[in-house]
């Protein structure tokens, strides 16, 4: 005789399990547990329907959906497309920083080329948050599993070296202000992006990209030096660019 196994309700699953002494055996809370943790691991694909039932599976839904946003937005790569375009994976949070506010999303799966190519193993990896100037995201090495490994690779080297040498560390955006002494005072700022500028006579580095997203400005009475981050730009490109 063929079971019809009530899959819907957990109270019924666990009773219908229990009942008929079958392999997997759970209690209703931990039908419901179990049933939680996948949904918040599986990937947010594009037009699929997710049933929400609890206000972190609700969050993590909102945040996922700002984040693959502002990454589209910025012309990379939400989700690994197999043969036909179908989606193989989807971004999904990987971890959270609370505090920050700072989010680490990954997604690995088979892409697919072109007949003659095949497929590829894929790891894509972005840092997503928000600071003064809106919502932000920069690719990151999809080898990178954890949001702190993700973060100390985004740092330049010269500015790792500077804190640990307990030098003071400014940063507006993708520009960091390192305390250096009073000879080299001003150095790199002629490598500066349009949008951003060192006004040395009032001390103040400014930001004003034509997009308007402008970060305040940052009083830098000390004397400095400037370097930019660099990450991996966006796209397919394994190509550095600079960052945000």
């Amino acid at each position: 005789m063929r079971l019809t196994v009530p899959a819907a309700d957990s109270r019924v699953l666990a009773r219908f399990l229990s009942e008929h002494s079958l392999p997997g055996q759970r209690s209703m809370t931990a039908i419901d547990r179990l049933r939680r943790q996948r949904l918040a691991n599986r990937p947010l694909v594009p037009g699929r329907a997710v049933r929400l039932t609890t206000p972190a599976e609700r969050l993590r839904v909102k945040l996922t959906r700002e984040a693959t946003d502002e990454i589209a937005r910025r012309g990379g790569e939400t989700v690994i497309l197999g043969e036909k375009d179908r989606v193989n994976a989807a971004l999904a949070i990987a971890e959270r920083d609370k505090e920050s506010g700072t989010i680490l999303l990954r997604a690995e799966g088979w892409r697919h080329y072109s007949r003659a190519f095949g497929f590829r193993y894929i790891k894509l990896a972005y840092v997503y948050g928000t600071d003064d100037a809106g919502p932000w995201a920069v690719r990151v090495p999809g080898t990178l599993n954890t949001l702190d490994e993700a973060l100390a690779w985004m740092e330049p080297a010269d500015v790792t070296k500077a804190r640990a040498k307990g030098r003071r560390i400014w940063r507006q955006g993708d520009i960091y202000a390192i305390e250096t002494t009073a000879s080299h005072d001003g150095k790199g700022a002629e490598d500066l992006p349009d949008a951003h500028e060192w006004r040395a006579q009032t001390r103040f580095l400014v930001h004003q990209p034509e997009d308007g997203r402008r970060h305040r400005p940052v009083k830098l009475v000390k004397p400095v030096r400037f370097v930019r981050q660099r990450v991996l730009e966006m796209g397919r490109s394994g190509a550095r660019a600079y960052g945000d």
